[in-house]
């Protein structure tokens, strides 16, 4: 069983070129039918579609048409790669499981083929696809591509000018076990903030096997849980099935407040076949401290080492005036010792004078 959703729309393409020989700021503008498919087969099924290639400009113009993959690289950029549809590579990629009919005049630069459309030119391509049995359940995911080309000097086959691509997106699901599955991981804020502005880097992955488009608030929350401010950072935002999408960004509290605060990180997304949303929450806390805290706080440490090493000389100055005032006093002892001293040796010689005449005298009248 095939069901098939196609997008009623219009996509045009407008490119002005300069500088092509014989169409110098020539308009040439491309058209599709549709750019977007859903199909849903069993491994080892095939499905079919077709696309209507426009020539919507006023000029002539050549399209290549080729089929890649889309590849997502870790911080969810996405890039296309073209199948060579040969040796190991044959039907081991979504892109190699599909073949496009071309109109049986087209033609092919090396293996690609393209179109030559006159204005106002429709072309219808159908398209068919097979995914291998064994293929593995869930959502694939290719582009169609029209790329409109001119031959840098009109011969074929020589260097060609690339002035611009369309693509249909194709989203190839695979039946079996559907696993629907989103995580936010690694999800990363500092610790500390000085200031009000909160940095943040968090990637939204799909750990399932099927697309999600997803919806994504990051908030920051006080300490109450009231928000202070939010930023939607993805909306209708397709997450391929197996890959992640990297956010970073800042936060700005509205206001200078000191304490924890929360940044929280909302992801909404509808399951297959569900009415109600899914939703997966992340928190981080985070502490932000004012400018003010931060000059006040220095200014007190500044304040405490000054009045420490203020105290430290002070005290170093009074023991060199106490160990002086010691010195003094020992020195002041010692000359009032000695001054005694001489006193008393004073007296000593007075009282021995008169003592000694005496004697003296007495010496004399003996002989």
């Amino acid at each position: 069983m095939i069901r098939t959703r196609r997008v009623a729309a219009v996509l045009a393409l407008a490119i002005l070129l300069a500088a092509l020989p014989g169409a110098a700021h020539a308009e040439r503008t491309i058209a599709l039918s549709s750019g977007t498919f859903a199909f849903t087969v069993d491994a080892g099924g095939n499905g079919e579609g077709e696309v209507i290639v426009g020539n919507d400009g006023d000029e002539p113009m050549k399209a290549l048409v080729y089929v890649s993959d889309v590849e997502i690289d870790a911080a969810g950029e996405q890039t296309f790669t073209t199948p060579q549809r040969e040796g190991a590579s044959l039907m081991s990629t979504p892109a190699s499981w599909f073949r496009v009919y071309m109109p049986a005049d087209s033609k092919a630069v090396g293996n690609t083929p393209y179109l030559e459309m006159e204005p106002g030119e429709n072309i219808p391509i159908k398209f068919e696809f097979t995914p291998p049995a064994g293929t593995a359940p869930g959502d694939h995911n290719v582009v169609i591509f029209f790329e409109m080309f001119e031959f840098a000097n009109e011969t074929e086959g020589s260097a060609a000018v690339i002035s611009g691509r369309l693509g249909a997106r194709i989203a190839l699901r695979v039946n079996g076990t559907i696993i629907e599955k989103v995580t936010v991981k690694p999800f990363e804020v500092p610790k500390f903030v000085i200031g009000r502005t909160v940095p943040y880097q968090f990637t939204l992955n799909n750990e399932g096997n099927v697309n999600e488009t997803v919806l994504t608030m990051v908030s920051l929350l006080d300490s109450s849980e009231a928000t202070l401010t939010a930023s939607q950072v993805a909306t209708d935002t397709a997450v391929f099935a197996q890959t992640g999408r990297q956010y970073t960004g800042e936060l700005v509290s509205p206001t200078a407040s000191l304490g924890p605060h929360t940044v929280w990180v909302n992801t909404i997304f509808l399951e297959d076949g569900a009415t109600v949303p899914t939703e997966v929450v992340e928190k981080r806390t985070v502490w932000l401290v004012p400018l003010w805290a931060v000059v006040l706080v220095a200014f007190l440490v500044v304040y405490s080492l000054g009045y420490l090493v203020y105290r430290s000389v002070r005290r170093k100055r009074e023991r060199r005036a106490a160990r002086a005032a010691r010195h003094k006093s020992h020195r002041e002892r010692e000359a009032e010792a000695e001054e005694r001293r001489q006193r008393r040796e004073a007296r000593a010689q007075e009282t021995a004078g008169p003592t000694r005449g005496l004697e003296d005298s007495r010496a004399e009248s003996t002989e």
